[in-house]
């Protein structure tokens, strides 16, 4: 057995069984590759099997020289610290460099007249409305289809009024309010729904699509009906998935409960701006103790101004919480939130745990 290897396994030994984040490094100290881990130990280990059948690793243990460790408070800050780290380090033999996209978001500029949905890659203090980080354009894309197809909302980006209606009005997918101040009224109560949306409050909108699912089947008219059931399948699935994106990226903090499956393993995670900010294991079934907890974080947490980092910390979390929706439940907590709502709110991961 070479050399290095012996004196890499040995450091691999010596890592704690502990969530955290590894480094292999070179013989000059150039980081080749960072990773995390629950148990630094058992999975740092893991690559010297893994390499008698796998040729990254394999490659990977041929040239490294050292491995490093940063211990992490719980898995899910070690996911993002991984992230963050790659980003910055940029080490050589990430997989994860060669899949990093641009986030994308949907835009709405509420200053026109009649405003129309954008795609845009920039999230700007302009007082527009933004809905996202979507980690492709093609999903972005997907995303602003569906919401035409469930939204009478403006498509064409021409500001003169027309004498006819457009294809889409025909196809009853446009409200057409270049026609009439009729249609115009009827744009801007989509664009009401649309806000719902974009302002976390999707269960309005869902409730006004079964409401026309409902009214569609008693008039029989079934084939159209069962079109707005695939649809709020659609969206209820886009709700619980960009509710965690959208709590991340507008600086708000995330709320989340725990559970190994017994009273005792149950604890509280305050995450914001990337970092789990605080942990609670001594958990009651009221809020009395948990309310002073989380607001003497909120001014750290309000000091901090929003960064690229957010929007990928936000799909990380997204991706933790989706992997470990058996155990674990969240809520958002708004800027300055008021006291009976932040009790509230609570309360409701408590007694859902």
């Amino acid at each position: 057995m070479p050399d290095h290897l012996s004196f890499l396994r040995e450091q691999a030994r010596s890592l704690p069984e502990a969530p955290g984040v590894y480094f292999w490094r070179d013989g000059r100290g150039r980081t080749l590759y960072i990773g995390k881990a629950v148990n630094l130990r058992a999975r740092v280990t893991s690559y010297f099997s893994r390499a008698q059948h796998d040729s990254r690793a394999r490659a990977l243990v041929k040239r490294a020289r050292s491995i490093d460790h940063e211990l992490a408070s719980t898995e899910l800050q070690a996911l993002f610290r991984e992230s963050a780290l790659i980003k910055q380090v940029r080490p050589e033999l990430n997989r994860a460099l060669l899949t990093a996209r641009t986030a994308h978001y949907l835009k709405f500029d509420t200053s026109q007249n009649d405003p129309f949905m954008q795609a845009t890659t920039h999230v700007d203090e302009d007082g527009c409305l933004y809905f996202g980080p979507f980690r492709t354009v093609a999903v972005l894309r997907e995303t602003m289809s569906f919401l035409h197809a469930a939204l009478p909302l403006r498509k064409c980006t021409r500001v003169k009024p027309r004498c006819k209606p457009c294809l889409y009005y025909q196809m009853h997918t446009c409200a057409a309010p270049v026609l009439d101040e009729v249609h115009r009224q009827q744009h801007w109560e989509a664009i009401g729904r649309l806000y719902d949306l974009l302002d976390g409050r999707g269960d309005l909108v869902v409730a006004w699509l079964e409401s026309k699912r409902d009214r569609l089947s008693e008039a029989l008219m079934f084939e159209r009906a069962a079109d707005i059931q695939v649809r709020l399948d659609a969206l209820n699935q886009l709700l619980s998935r960009q509710m965690i994106l959208e709590a991340a990226v507008q600086c708000r903090c995330v709320l989340i409960a725990e559970t190994s499956g017994t009273h005792e393993g149950r604890r509280l995670l305050l995450v914001a701006h990337g970092s789990v900010m605080s942990i609670r294991t001594a958990i009651g079934s009221g809020t009395e103790d948990v309310v002073p907890w989380v607001r003497a974080h909120e001014p750290l947490i309000d000091a901090l101004q929003r960064q690229q980092s957010d929007v990928d910390a936000a799909g990380v979390l997204e991706r933790w919480l989706r992997c470990k929706r058996h155990c674990v439940r969240w809520i958002a907590i708004p800027h300055r939130c008021e006291p009976a709502e932040l009790r509230e709110r609570i309360q409701y991961v408590l007694d859902t745990i």
